[in-house]
């Protein structure tokens, strides 16, 4: 898992791309990755957005996911994601549709743990959401 905090990006695709390409620094996709997500947010909208504060982008294995991993990026200052306030980016990359699940249903259980999530939206510490996550 690959953790960043940034204080303040200009909107939802810089945030992206900062997930995307740590993501690809490290070889979990290739650069045609960050096109497929935001044609699929150009297609059907912030449905990334899955909870309030969160999103989680991703696109398909054949877009460019090499390795499965997760890329969360925590933004001091929200930003509008299509009309929605975002502070947490949850960017996954999946090889394959049960590798997919299981990434989805970790993210899932931290979202849904009320005290893990406010821990990382009022962390400023990597090492700290790393371990909450």
């Amino acid at each position: 898992m690959i953790v960043k905090i940034k204080d303040k990006v200009k909107d939802y695709k810089e945030a992206i791309k900062i997930s995307c390409d740590s993501l690809e620094e490290k070889g979990y996709i290739k650069k045609s990755y960050f096109d497929a997500i935001i044609s699929k947010i150009e297609e059907f909208g912030p449905y990334f957005c899955i909870a309030p504060k969160i999103a989680m982008p991703h696109a398909r294995p054949e877009d460019g996911a090499i390795k499965t991993e997760l890329c969360v990026l925590k933004l001091n200052e929200p930003v509008d994601f299509l009309g929605k306030e975002v502070s947490l980016f949850m960017t996954l990359s999946a090889t394959d549709n049960s590798s997919h699940l299981k990434l989805m249903q970790s993210v899932a259980g931290v979202c849904m743990n009320e005290d893990k999530l406010n821990k990382i939206l009022n962390s400023n510490n990597e090492e700290e959401i790393m371990e909450v996550m």
